[in-house]
């Protein structure tokens, strides 16, 4: 399938809705459509305007690498160990020790199958990481709070920024409670933890966009709450790095700065697919970004390529 191709404009439902939004919103888009935005089209915008303008405005979609895939297998194994777990027989394994709940644990996880070509990528080694350190934590905290209360949970809200109506959308890894109620955010990643302030600033903004959303979503369950804690794992190292903080006010108000940057760029295009109104990358990040990493430069004017049109 062709991936590398600008799509025509479109617009998808809101779920619980009658109304639609879409990426390619402008102020005369012809589509009936609110301007959407998700946490990865968010935090593209902020790594660089122009390829978040090619992959989401124009719909240019990479084609899919071994990353992407084993990413996406470890979230679907994870989600289903979750959604199927059964806490009475684990609360009976706790007795016979850590090692106990670990061999069970490990026995629920996906094996490779090389005649469909599937798990080949090395996830059962992330998956192990995984069980190393849900086993501890179920070992040491109370069982009736061990599995999350939201599971790969789809949240959507409606927001007036600018004046503009604006679609947020996005699922989060897994929600969990306390014992006095209070939510905790908890994403998953199958890259490699670096240690930096880049990296956990970063990390946090991700945080703060699902923060905000749940506070303004639509959610029976969870939408107007406030989260109290976030946190990520990642199981890309040698060892699962897993994170864990109170939420931090000033990410979201950074957060929501980015995301009025991002609004008012829309504004100010005109839908005519060439993308002046969206920045380019400096030449500085051009040439410890662009180079190694973005699959796009095709479509980028920074490299001088002619953009085609179909």
């Amino acid at each position: 399938m062709d991936l590398m191709k600008i799509r025509p404009p479109r617009s998808v439902p809101i779920p619980n809705s009658d109304k639609e939004s879409s990426y390619q919103w402008h102020p005369s888009f012809h589509l009936d459509a609110m301007m959407r935005v998700s946490k990865s089209s968010l935090g593209a915008s902020d790594f660089c305007m122009q390829q978040y303008f090619i992959k989401y405005v124009l719909g240019v979609k990479e084609p899919p690498n071994d990353a992407m895939t084993r990413g996406s297998n470890v979230h679907d194994a994870i989600d289903d160990w979750y959604a199927n777990f059964d806490l009475d027989h684990a609360i009976k394994l706790k007795s016979k020790g850590y090692h106990a709940v670990l061999e069970w644990f490990l026995s629920l996880m996906p094996e490779s199958n090389p005649e469909r070509g599937d798990f080949e990528l090395g996830e059962q080694e992330h998956l192990r990481k995984i069980m190393v350190v849900e086993a501890r934590r179920f070992m040491d905290s109370d069982s009736k709070y061990f599995l999350p209360v939201g599971n790969e949970v789809p949240l959507n809200a409606i927001i007036q920024i600018k004046g503009v109506t604006v679609h947020l959308n996005g699922i989060v890894d897994r929600l969990f409670e306390d014992s006095e109620g209070n939510l905790h955010i908890h994403e998953l990643k199958t890259g490699k933890w670096k240690e930096s302030n880049f990296k956990w600033e970063g990390m946090r903004e991700e945080m703060a966009f699902y923060a905000y959303l749940i506070k303004h979503c639509d959610h029976e369950e969870f939408g107007g709450r406030d989260a109290l804690f976030w946190g990520w794992d990642f199981t890309g190292g040698e060892d699962l790095f897993r994170g864990r903080e109170p939420v931090r006010v000033q990410e979201i108000q950074s957060m929501l700065k980015k995301l009025d940057e991002l609004i008012s760029t829309h504004i100010q295009y005109d839908g005519l697919q060439h993308g002046r109104q969206f920045d380019l990358i400096s030449p500085y990040r051009q040439k410890t970004v662009c180079e190694p990493w973005c699959k796009l430069k095709g479509f980028c004017p920074r490299f001088g390529e002619v953009m085609k049109f179909e």
